[in-house]
C-alpha cells in the first residue's frame, strides 16, 4: 500500500506495536518507518523556540478539543493486511469525513 521510497510516521504509542514489516520494504524499496515524539520536537531548538513550539502546538491541540474537532472524529481500525481492501472500498463512495487508522498489531 505504501509507495517506494515512502514513510510512516509513529506518534508515541498510539498505533500499537508496529509488527508485520517486510526487511525487503525497508532495505530494496527504500520505504522508512519513523518516529515523532512531541515532547522531544518541543525542547529542541533552545529557550525560545521552546516557548514557540509550545505555544503553537497548544494552539493546535486546544482548537480541536472542541465540538468537531480532531478529538471528536471517528475512524476505522483495520489491519495492515486489510488496509489496501479498505481504501479500494472507500474510494468506491464519498469518504467525506471517513478515516482509516491502519493498526500494526
Amino acid at each position: 500500500v505504501m509507495p517506494i521510497k515512502g514513510s510512516v510516521y509513529l506518534y508515541g504509542a498510539l498505533a500499537g506495536k508496529a509488527g508485520n514489516i517486510n526487511p525487503s520494504d525497508l532495505i530494496y524499496r527504500k520505504k522508512q518507518l519513523k518516529s515523532f515524539y512531541l515532547t522531544s520536537w518541543i525542547k529542541s531548538g533552545g529557550s525560545y523556540q521552546m516557548v514557540k513550539r509550545m505555544m503553537s502546538a497548544g494552539n493546535l491541540v486546544n482548537s480541536g478539543l472542541g465540538q468537531g474537532g480532531w478529538c471528536c472524529s471517528q475512524f476505522e481500525d483495520v489491519s495492515m493486511e486489510k488496509a489496501h481492501q479498505s481504501i479500494v472500498e472507500a474510494l468506491k463512495s464519498s469518504i467525506t469525513g471517513k478515516k482509516l487508522r491502519i493498526r500494526f498489531d
